[in-house]
């Protein structure tokens, strides 16, 4: 790479229409940290809501970091690639649609540190400090553990060269870290796997075609569709473990797959794996093809990338648009539906909704969404039904108490309300929405340890001022 600035730069400009994103909504409860898992993932976490920077602060350091692990990811494949290969990987990766994501949720950003300590680590080795890079190395691992599988990566591709010797340590250790998350993680894993091949098959689809992304994919289809795509995967990985005996190309692939099966058994965030980790191996993987291509065609393709990851990055600027998005993309999945429900007019919320009772009726969160709707709209006693049949299907829905207490101050019933308040309370002594109506009703706040962000604290001392 002959001038880091201007591709770090280049960078920093594709993305950043996500340092405009507004600061997400504080959740309910007091964020749940990955301690055991991601301990130094989770203690940026930490950090991020005892500080709670302004979101653009906030985002031009997740887009420094990014910028960082494109430069040292560009400098280690340059020692493997031939220039003209080395760049257009570089570019690849860095530029990618798919890394929007990655840096505009803040539990997937939190492991972007993990990346870039590894390359760095992979550096060290390379240079012959091999304490200082096992050192690293732990450190990354303990921001991501799927990034454990990168040494292994660069071993695969890198045994034909004099690098192979120097990645050998490091590759044992990290395949042990690999082994070992996976044991951790089998109970998720087992629950998962029949989803693997649509994952799989709908990750290179995306990479090679980034059109319609979402952050919350539909990937669950009829059991023979899920089969066909897993013989699809097991297709893929024998044609890439035999072209591995012969080119480069095929090791690339080999390792994109593995890194995909990492990031789905271990994602960052519920639903939302690290792809910043397939991204390593696909990256090169298409550059080696786009090599052979004239040179004309692979700077479109590249500048089209660009231009979609900055079309994707405007669109996290909008919440609403974005989620529209989602449900219009994934209409199958609830997720993307109570995200959209609390951001539209009563009305708006409402329609939606009822069709989301129709899909997925026994949803108690459903149905504390469309009780907070027409508490929105002005009718109570609609919402008191709602909450009701949450209440049916989750007997024990802290939300749902705290919606029927909303309810009955709304009707005029204090004490009705009171009663209703204290059962959530009961159920969670750190529910904010709960906390909430116990302070608009004079109620005597539990001495219950919650860890709340700096929003949530917020949120709680203006119900205090207002009252």
């Amino acid at each position: 790479m002959r001038s880091p600035a201007a591709f770090a730069t280049l960078v920093a400009l594709v993305f950043l229409p996500l340092t405009g994103m507004p600061a997400p909504a504080p959740p309910d409860l007091p964020p749940v940290l990955p301690w055991l898992a991601r301990p130094g993932a989770a203690a940026m976490l930490w950090l991020f809501h005892a500080v709670d920077p302004p979101p653009a602060l906030h985002q031009a350091a997740v887009l420094l970091l990014h910028a960082a692990a494109c430069l040292l990811f560009a400098q280690l494949i340059s020692r493997l690639f031939s220039s003209r290969a080395a760049l257009i990987a570089s570019l690849i990766y860095a530029l990618h649609p798919l890394q929007a994501e990655t840096l505009a949720v803040t539990a997937t950003a939190a492991a972007l540190p993990g990346i870039v300590l590894l390359l760095a680590s992979l550096h060290l080795h390379l240079d012959g400090r091999g304490r200082a890079a096992l050192i690293v190395a732990l450190l990354a691992v303990l921001f991501e553990p799927a990034a454990a599988v990168i040494p292994p990566v660069f071993l695969l591709v890198a045994r034909a060269t004099p690098l192979a010797r120097s990645l050998v340590g490091v590759s044992a250790a990290g395949g042990a870290v690999w082994l070992a998350a996976f044991v951790a993680s089998r109970a998720e894993a087992a629950a998962s796997w029949p989803w693997l091949g649509v994952f799989t098959l709908r990750s290179l689809f995306v990479f090679f075609f980034p059109l319609g992304l979402t952050p919350w994919p539909d990937l669950h289809a009829a059991p023979w569709q899920a089969a066909m795509a897993a013989l699809a995967v097991a297709a893929a990985v024998w044609a890439a473990m035999v072209g591995a005996r012969r080119t480069a190309a095929g090791a690339w692939m080999l390792a994109a797959i593995a890194l995909l099966m990492s990031v789905y058994f271990l994602p960052a965030d519920t639903g939302r794996p690290l792809m910043a980790l397939p991204l390593l191996a696909l990256a090169p993987s298409a550059a080696l093809a786009l090599e052979q291509v004239d040179v004309r065609l692979t700077a479109i393709y590249i500048a089209v990338l660009a231009l979609l990851s900055f079309t994707y990055a405007r669109q996290w600027q909008d919440p609403v648009a974005l989620r529209m998005e989602a449900v219009r993309l994934a209409p199958d999945r609830v997720e993307p539906q109570l995200a959209l429900a609390p951001l539209l007019p009563p009305a708006q919320a409402l329609e939606l909704l009822v069709e989301a009772r129709r899909k997925w009726p026994r949803d108690s969160r459903v149905a504390v969404e469309t009780g907070h709707a027409f508490l929105r709209g002005g009718r109570p006693r609609e919402a008191m039904a709602e909450f009701d049949d949450a209440l049916a299907a989750s007997p024990r829905n802290a939300a749902a108490l705290a919606g029927r207490a909303a309810a009955w101050l709304a009707l005029g019933e204090a004490d009705a309300a009171r009663e209703e308040v204290r059962r959530a309370l009961a159920l969670a002594p750190c529910s904010v929405s709960a906390r909430v109506m116990a302070v608009r009703l004079g109620e005597v706040l539990p001495d219950a340890r919650c860890a709340f962000t700096r929003a949530q604290q917020r949120v709680l001392a203006e119900a205090i001022w207002r009252r």
